[in-house]
């Protein structure tokens, strides 16, 4: 096919990810990350929020969506590419760069490959909550509170990994507790309910809770939602936030599991593509 001669480059991989404005460094870093461990290939990042696009470009230039991200790879005559999905749960965002790799796949001659979430296979997904449970051990009298982003519908696919995530977190120790920013159990809606839960399993008046962010990236949610979730629950516990794997806040993106599990999905998606 003549058409095909015009694809003479290898493998190109992009990043797919919802973007921030407050956190955008953490993300450049992960591009580095992937970089180094694939270093005869360009690495790309692509913004899902177009909100975040139009913030970022007054400080930090222009940057494109997924589509426009693989059609200039289609153009640049890339025969493979990967897009590796920087998202926790397969929930709507993830579905969205699923559906946008099959409609290019309807036109282009590049061999595509998507990455699953990062919480979606059972062994995998278990590894990386045990990692993130690990990380914060629990005193007597003290629990936790991990914080999901949550997912709009209940009959999201995505939904049971986030249930999972619930559920193991509580088998590996009952002080575990959960909540949502958004979606299924709220935290605005249940917090009556929560702060009685926890208390009743406690020995002490005012005991420790440490909140965790369940959030690849810790920006807006962190400086508005975490710090409400905070204020509402200070007058009954003392309230701590999880500590830093690096920088001044707690994200997912800086345990170092987060990025190895990245780059062994893409790994496995480069091995399926001729």
């Amino acid at each position: 096919m003549k058409r095909f001669r015009h694809y003479d480059k290898d493998t190109a991989i992009v990043l797919a990810c919802f973007g921030s404005v407050v956190e955008h460094a953490r993300y450049e870093q992960l591009a580095d990350t992937v970089r180094e461990a694939f270093p005869d290939y360009p690495v790309e990042i692509a913004i899902t929020s177009r909100m975040v696009i139009k913030k970022l470009a007054a400080e930090h230039g222009q940057w494109l969506n997924l589509p426009q991200t693989l059609a200039n790879l289609d153009m640049q005559g890339y025969r493979r590419i990967i897009v590796a999905s920087c998202y926790l749960y397969p929930t709507d965002e993830h579905a969205m760069v699923i559906n946008t790799v099959k409609g290019f796949e309807n036109f282009s001659l590049s061999r595509f490959g998507v990455t699953p979430s990062l919480i979606n296979k059972t062994n995998t997904a278990t590894k990386l909550l045990k990692a993130i449970h690990d990380r914060h051990p629990l005193e007597d009298d003290m629990a936790n509170l991990y914080i999901i982003h949550g997912a709009p519908e209940l009959d999201n696919p995505g939904y049971s990994a986030i249930q999972y995530t619930e559920e193991l977190l509580a088998r590996l120790d009952p002080y575990n507790f959960s909540c949502s920013l958004e979606g299924a159990f709220p935290f605005n809606t249940m917090s009556d309910g929560l702060i009685r839960d926890i208390l009743t399993m406690m020995d002490t008046d005012k005991p420790k809770l440490r909140l965790v962010p369940l959030l690849l990236v810790s920006g807006n949610h962190f400086e508005n939602d975490l710090m409400d979730i905070r204020e509402t629950l200070s007058p009954h516990f003392e309230v701590e936030l999880a500590e830093p794997v690096s920088g001044d806040r707690f994200c997912l993106l800086d345990m170092p599991e987060v990025p190895a599990l990245l780059i062994e999905q893409i790994k496995t998606e480069l091995k399926k593509l001729p």
